[in-house]
């Protein structure tokens, strides 16, 4: 747990130093909500075949303009209680280049209520479609090896965010 400490320390730090002379369309506070699809499975003491759940799920965070590149950090709660890992809540470093409108971006955190912590990555877009309203959607993943049992979730969603 002291690692994942240092990685938020270091995070917080690296964030609060950065500023910028001109805002993009993706800077500064946001939240959110999303629905999505999870599949997930389980192999070992404990094993569950493949299989999809629907979920809802929630977000905020805050970007940052780092020249052409937006950085920033969210936290999300994603509501899939048929998965194999229930409810997952984390933190993520976003690293997006937005083009006008439109961000690709980059996530890598980490994630975990049940069974343990573990790494959280995806990929995804996000539209700005009104001065304070987007649209993203986005692919994530993660796995978990805990009491002899992996398990491994990747999931699609699509959202609404708000900027403040």
């Amino acid at each position: 747990m002291s690692n994942l400490k240092k990685f938020f320390a270091a995070l917080v730090i690296v964030l609060t130093g950065i500023s910028c002379s001109q805002a993009s369309e993706f800077a500064g506070p946001y939240a959110g909500v999303k629905v999505g699809e999870n599949w997930s499975d389980a192999s070992g003491v404990v094993n569950v075949k493949s299989h999809a759940t629907a979920f809802p799920g929630l977000t905020a965070g805050y970007g940052f303009d780092v020249k052409q590149f937006m950085i920033g950090a969210e936290v999300f709660a994603d509501f899939h209680h048929g998965s194999t890992t229930y409810k997952d809540g984390g933190v993520d470093l976003k690293v997006g280049m937005p083009f006008n409108m439109i961000m690709p971006y980059a996530r890598l955190g980490m994630t975990g209520t049940w069974p343990n912590a573990r790494l959280h990555g995806g990929l995804g877009v996000e539209y700005k479609f009104l001065k304070q309203f987007s649209v993203a959607a986005e692919w994530t993943a993660d796995s978990s090896s805990h009491d002899g049992t992996k398990r491994r979730n990747d999931s699609m969603t699509v959202g609404v965010h708000y900027y403040f």
